[in-house]
């Protein structure tokens, strides 16, 4: 038996360290999404001075800067457990969750100022959020239908077209998928971080010292979540490539 040939090749170990890593990412990932959902908590039951709901507050906001086309609606069930709190660039309509939309606490208008700021983004033509925002479906979706479509290829390949030309085309859309993905993920982090900073410009005449630093900390948890969703995202993409390297060798 030869030992050499059974002990990984700098291709193996790259695969496996990226896993490793990986692991940890996704590990990081989610404790990150703890904070947020602590700080969103904590945040969300300290009455804003305003009395204003965050529905009141984005309309508000809205018609202030001359957005009085940009709608405000409440999240139906599928847009709050697949977006949560967005601003829809197809509909024109800021979307808010029922405890934000309906509550006048800190932080739900901290996150009705920060979608406001997306929508303004838009009518501004910021291409960034524009691309993010026609992308985010896909986004959303591409991660999940890469190993249909990866299965549907090799049923096709064995009961139709006995080759591997279907296998070989859904595994190309699917990589394209996760790229799409992957884009989206990228832009979150210059497109949600200048919203942010610009929802705080909108906040400072009506905040108190403290609600202002408790909306800080809350838009700082949310950039922590997706710096940790695109490193994720792009160990993902790696450990892919490699695999996709892996099985092109072993098939020679």
């Amino acid at each position: 038996m030869n030992l050499l040939a059974m002990q990984p090749d700098g291709l193996e170990i790259a695969y496996i360290v990226v896993g490793i890593l990986l692991g940890i990412a996704v590990i990081a990932a989610l404790i990150a999404q703890i904070v947020v959902i602590i700080g969103y908590w904590r945040g969300n039951r300290t009455q804003n001075l305003l009395g204003m709901t965050g529905g009141e507050f984005a309309r508000k906001l809205l018609d202030e800067n001359g957005m009085q086309d940009v709608k405000v609606k409440k999240c139906t069930i599928l847009r709050t457990l697949l977006f949560g709190n967005h601003y829809s660039i197809a509909r024109k309509t800021v979307f808010l969750r029922i405890l934000t939309i309906n509550k006048a606490s800190v932080t739900s208008v901290a996150l009705a100022a920060q979608k406001v700021a997306l929508a303004e983004q838009h009518r501004d033509g910021n291409k960034k959020m524009i691309v993010r925002g026609r992308l985010q479906g896909l986004g959303v979706f591409a991660p999940a239908l890469f190993i249909p479509l990866v299965i549907v290829g090799i049923l096709l390949d064995l009961f139709v077209f006995e080759s591997l030309f279907m296998t070989l085309i859904v595994l190309v859309l699917g990589v394209l998928f996760i790229i799409f993905s992957f884009v989206v993920i990228l832009l979150n982090i210059p497109v949600e971080k200048s919203a942010m900073k610009r929802a705080e410009e909108m906040l400072a005449p009506y905040l108190t010292a403290e609600e202002a630093a408790t909306v800080k900390k809350v838009y700082r948890s949310y950039m922590v979540e997706y710096v940790m969703q695109f490193v994720v995202a792009l160990l993902r993409i790696i450990q892919l490539i490699l695999k996709i390297l892996l099985a092109a060798r072993s098939s020679k």
